[in-house]
């Protein structure tokens, strides 16, 4: 009999939604999926839960397999019109690129970025959050997300509501950074982990 791995099954992209609702309301909070993930990558688990044939995406780093690719059932598109975009966070943006950004009347069709990095909690690169979710501020080390993401997010975001919303992905974990949140960005040399309200 033929095994379905839980990412595809409905209770489990249930589980991982109500996981992405938490993430959104709590930006800079790191969740780890490994409970629900099996064989498979936050990435695949998390693409699996918000994509559908009713919604856009883009994979132009390639970042997903042909086989998962298969099952996710929607429409492949530019980097530039999709409503979910998947980056690989260890390069820079390319200078051209702007993804949707939304309509003043309908300012929720902006694109949710989807990052790979290397590491959430850990790394040399601090960010400092503010905003709707957050108590003061909140400090998250990442590795391999390159900065130029974050900056360039900025400028995404500063005609809000217009902009997008990130979701940033390591092997197991996430982490989501809505256009609400404020950023200050900077590099230090310890790679010590730093998650604190």
């Amino acid at each position: 009999m033929l095994k379905i791995e839980g990412i595809w099954q409905e209770h489990t992209q249930q589980k991982i939604f109500r996981e992405l609702l938490y993430c959104m309301s709590l930006p800079g909070e790191i969740i780890n999926l490994n409970q629900y993930l099996e064989k498979s990558s936050a990435l695949v688990g998390v693409l699996a839960t918000l994509l559908d044939r009713s919604v856009t995406w883009s994979d132009e780093d390639e970042l997903v397999n042909k086989r998962d690719r298969s099952l996710f059932q929607a429409s492949q598109v530019s980097s530039q019109t999709a409503q979910f975009v998947v980056k690989n966070a260890l390069h820079p943006p390319l200078s051209a690129f702007i993804p949707n950004l939304g309509e003043l009347s309908n300012p929720e069709k902006g694109a949710t970025l989807i990052l790979q990095g290397e590491s959430l909690g850990i790394g040399n690169k601090l960010l400092e959050l503010a905003g709707a979710g957050i108590k003061e501020t909140r400090l998250v080390c990442l590795a391999g997300f390159h900065l130029q993401w974050f900056i360039c997010r900025q400028q995404w975001v500063e005609n809000f509501p217009l902009g997008v919303d990130l979701i940033l992905v390591d092997r197991s974990q996430i982490m989501a950074l809505p256009r609400t949140t404020q950023i200050q960005l900077s590099n230090f040399s310890s790679s010590k982990s730093i998650i604190q309200d």
